[in-house]
């Protein structure tokens, strides 16, 4: 163990599909050499169930950036090595924990908590005007996110008895090191009652730049009046996308064309959606675009005049981001993530929460006083400060502040 390289051992929650928080660690791990940081990761044969997961970590390995080892399920002990830090990579910490202490893997305890276990954030509950939530209005949270994201109750009531308990246990850990990716997790971890010190990095992500490549802000035809990017999921606002749809075509007295661009996960919210896009007759202004390579995901983006965004569950939104960082303007729930995070930038419009019919007002207002080319326009001139600020080398720089103790307020 050099003393100026640091070794991380990395602990893997059960992955079954990418999500934003997969993709920052896997980003995480390829720029670590910035801070001299190595890591290896430790995987039972039951960690990684997406292929798309297991075929990027092979191609970190084979590009030097990362070790893999196997970690027995059964208590063999992982193969000798001294390290820095165990970290976690996921607020679902508990059995990865639990898998290395069997196996006798030891270090110091760090975990990395993206959002909230089981619930991502709170934020639903702005829907029913809740903006600070007191412990009952938590107790509130299952009938609310019942009626928005169409689950039963008995689900939600279960998956806030669960984050609870996890957050609770994860505050009685003294030995543990707390990482809130962003202070809206710093925000909704205190609301559970955490009181235990929490480093906040400044950055967490960053985006490439030459990635922008030929989709950087020009001016050129637009083919959508708007574009969804997202998991095909409740969480994401995809159940809503049918209904913003139909609310435009009325606000605008004409048809619309929204690109769809994302993932399915859940058949159950695939047929919700065909069920309300059939009733709501919107069919032809949906564009099922489904998955895209990131240079055709930015080409189309570039051609759209809006992202429409009525996401309930984020805690920054790379998207987001990448949006701004196009020069497309962005229509969105106001959830906390655009609130504290986005909402002092040019090009970002925030709209009611859960309210479909708020976020098409929104929209025909500015096109109809002529201004999403005024947003394009004055939203370039941020794009440079972006690029400057959102850098994978800054956010591993602050990973490793984290694992050397350092404080950042949260």
């Amino acid at each position: 163990m050099s003393p100026d390289r640091l070794d991380i051992a990395l602990l893997f929650p059960r992955i079954s599909a990418p999500s934003g928080g997969v993709e920052v660690t896997l980003k995480v791990i390829e720029h670590a050499g910035a801070a001299n940081v190595r890591y290896t990761a430790f995987l039972t044969k039951d960690n990684i169930l997406s292929a798309e997961v297991t075929r990027r970590l092979e191609g970190l390995v084979r590009d030097g950036h990362l070790e893999i080892r196997s970690l027995a399920n059964g208590g063999t002990a992982p193969p000798q090595g001294s390290y820095d830090a165990m970290v976690v990579t996921s607020e679902f910490w508990m059995p990865a924990l639990r898998k290395a202490i069997r196996a006798g893997l030891r270090a110091p305890l760090y975990v990395k908590v993206h959002q909230l276990p089981y619930l991502g954030t709170l934020d639903v509950l702005k829907a029913v005007g809740i903006d600070e939530p007191t412990p009952v209005d938590l107790a509130r949270f299952p009938i609310v996110a019942s009626r928005i994201l169409r689950a039963p109750v008995p689900f939600f009531a279960f998956q806030l008895a669960a984050c609870g308990l996890s957050v609770r246990a994860l505050g009685r850990r003294p030995d543990a090191r707390v990482m809130a990716v962003t202070p809206v997790t710093s925000r909704n971890l205190r609301a559970f009652g955490y009181r235990g010190p929490l480093f906040v990095p400044p950055v967490h992500v960053g985006i490439e730049a030459d990635r922008l490549g030929a989709s950087a802000p020009e001016s050129g035809p637009t083919e959508y009046d708007g574009v969804y990017v997202g998991r095909f999921h409740p969480h994401k606002g995809f159940l809503d996308l049918p209904f913003v749809a139909a609310h435009l075509k009325r606000r605008l007295g004409r048809d619309v064309r929204i690109a769809v661009c994302g993932s399915p996960q859940f058949p159950r919210h695939q047929e919700i959606f065909d069920r309300l896009v059939r009733s709501l007759g919107v069919r032809d202004n949906l564009v099922m675009l489904g998955w895209l390579s990131q240079e055709d995901l930015y080409e189309t983006m570039r051609r759209s005049r809006a992202l429409l965004y009525p996401s309930y569950v984020d805690a920054f939104s790379i998207t987001v981001l990448e949006s701004l960082c196009l020069g497309v303007p962005i229509l969105a729930y106001g959830i906390d993530a655009l609130r504290m995070i986005w909402s002092s930038r040019s090009g970002v419009f925030l709209s009611r929460v859960g309210d479909p019919a708020a976020l098409a007002d929104v929209y025909a207002r500015l096109e109809g006083e002529g201004r999403f080319q005024e947003a394009r326009h004055t939203m370039r001139s941020q794009i440079a400060d972006l690029l400057k600020e959102y850098t994978w080398e800054r956010a591993v720089r602050f990973e490793r502040d984290f694992y050397e103790g350092q404080t950042v307020g949260g």
